[in-house]
């Protein structure tokens, strides 16, 4: 019998890194000619809450409070999804220039396959100065990741015969498999590296849009001054999580449905020179989602996410759309806000209807034996 549960969380590429490293992604977009010198080195010009986060030690404190919290939420909603016992883990998330490349870049694409071997734990260098990854692994280590073909191909089935012109890949040219949004959204999940053997649909959304050449790590050197076409709408991502949802609603199966994404990222944010995200508008994103309103996720412009750098915010729409379609409330798990660390990151549970949370079990455990 179809349940269905929902999650939100990021795949930001730090945690694939030891910690030290995670303030250096701001000089390597100056290397790369992302961030104006200038901007970068003005430190008495920047936000107040950016320059208490660089503190004096160049945000090295900062950034251990920061893995902290993202690895508390990650075991948090690994925990979850260990008590619901998917059949299928579907992840929205996005390929910046890794398997869809110039030759065809979709609006959406289905990922249909048994299995699939990715290579998650190198390249960190394009965003960090380093090559290293947090576990001490060669960089080749292979991450095998198992599909879900019989309800991928179905879905996607649906999703056409429903009026939704969707893509699909049966397999992948990138030489680390799944783009990242999908392999770190795994790793992070199995961050303690005990195994994730639950079948996956990796479903693309092109986020990045007319900033796809710009800004995505990928594509350095591949066309910075090219202004690409702009991503699906804000509607469009909610129409397609609420099909996806009304899709899997009638289906045999128990599936997790995750939207992978940060929020506002800085290196999107053109108003703020690149240097630093968006924190009203996030901050504007959570208390929609804490109150309950994230239906109106759906009547964001695309005008809005580009102003705001909330480009990979349209995953979260996708499950927002979802889990509107079935009537699911939000529990925040953490909302984490950060100026130098490129993007706010949140948290978030949908559990099934009329079911509590293994948190909330044990809390009222505790509370029955005292």
């Amino acid at each position: 019998m179809a349940e269905i549960i929902g999650m939100g969380l990021s795949h930001y590429p730090g945690p694939m890194v030891p910690v030290e490293y995670w303030p250096t992604m701001l000089q390597r977009w100056v290397e790369i000619g992302r961030v104006k010198p200038e901007l970068f080195a003005a430190r008495e010009k920047w936000p107040e809450p950016m320059r208490r986060e660089w503190g004096d030690d160049e945000g090295q404190a900062a950034a251990r409070e920061h893995r902290s919290r993202l690895l508390a939420g990650y075991r948090r909603l690994r925990q979850e999804l260990d008590a619901f016992r998917p059949d299928i883990v579907l992840i929205w998330g996005d390929d910046q220039f890794e398997n869809y490349k110039r030759d065809c870049i979709p609006a959406f694409s289905v990922g249909i396959f048994d299995k699939v071997i990715s290579r998650p734990f190198g390249g960190n260098s394009v965003v960090f100065k380093t090559d290293k990854n947090d576990w001490g692994l060669p960089p080749d280590t292979e991450l095998p990741i198992r599909g879900h073909y019989k309800g991928a191909r179905a879905l996607t089935k649906a999703l056409l015969e429903g009026g939704f012109d969707v893509a699909y890949s049966l397999e992948f040219k990138h030489p680390r498999g799944l783009a990242h949004s999908f392999n770190n959204t795994v790793v992070y999940l199995d961050h303690d590296r005990r195994g994730f053997d639950y079948p996956v649909i990796p479903f693309h959304v092109n986020c990045y849009g007319n900033q796809l050449l710009k800004t995505s790590a990928s594509a350095v050197g591949e066309g910075a001054d090219e202004i690409t076409p702009p991503s699906p709408s804000p509607a469009r991502c909610f129409e397609i999580g609420r099909a996806t949802a009304r899709f899997f609603a009638g289906s045999p199966w128990r599936v997790a449905l995750i939207g992978s994404s940060s929020w506002s990222h800085a290196s999107l944010t053109q108003k703020h020179g690149r240097l630093y995200p968006d924190v009203d508008a996030d901050r504007a994103r959570h208390e929609e989602l804490r109150s309950g309103r994230f239906a109106a996720w759906g009547g964001i412009t695309q005008e809005q996410i580009e102003d705001s750098g909330q480009h990979e915010v349209l995953n979260w729409i996708a499950l927002a759309g979802a889990m509107t379609e079935l009537g699911m409330k939000a529990q925040v798990l953490d909302y984490i806000e950060s100026y130098i660390f490129n993007s706010a990151k949140c948290f978030a549970l949908f559990p099934p209807a009329g079911q509590s949370t293994t948190a909330a079990q044990g809390a009222a455990r505790e509370a029955v034996a005292t």
